[in-house]
């Protein structure tokens, strides 16, 4: 299936935010999170899944309005969002040490 960006599953980097609990929008377990996900990398965990994606950096997550961290849209099909989630944690755990923050 095309990246189709009204179908597109969004990834927020809420969702791999070590400092945020399930309830504030985390979904995975701390070990699959880091601190200040970015959203550089989630993109490349998409492209090493060979996900087609779109980064919308002008976006806010909705539990949060305020905060306009934005988010990777990836193409709907391929894998589910139970799928993509724990295997782009697993990248951005990998990357953290890399990043200069």
């Amino acid at each position: 299936m095309a990246y189709d960006p009204d179908v597109a599953i969004t990834l927020w980097p809420e969702y791999f935010d070590v400092n945020r609990t399930r309830a504030k929008g985390r979904r995975l377990p701390k070990s699959l999170c880091v601190a200040k996900p970015d959203l550089d990398i989630m993109a490349k965990g998409a492209m090493i899944l060979d996900l087609e994606y779109e980064i919308r950096e002008d976006m806010s997550y909705p539990k949060d309005p305020r905060s306009r961290n934005g988010c990777v849209k990836v193409e709907k099909g391929k894998l589910t969002k139970t799928e993509i989630l724990p295997k782009i944690g697993e990248i951005l755990v990998q990357n953290q040490g890399r990043r200069s923050d």
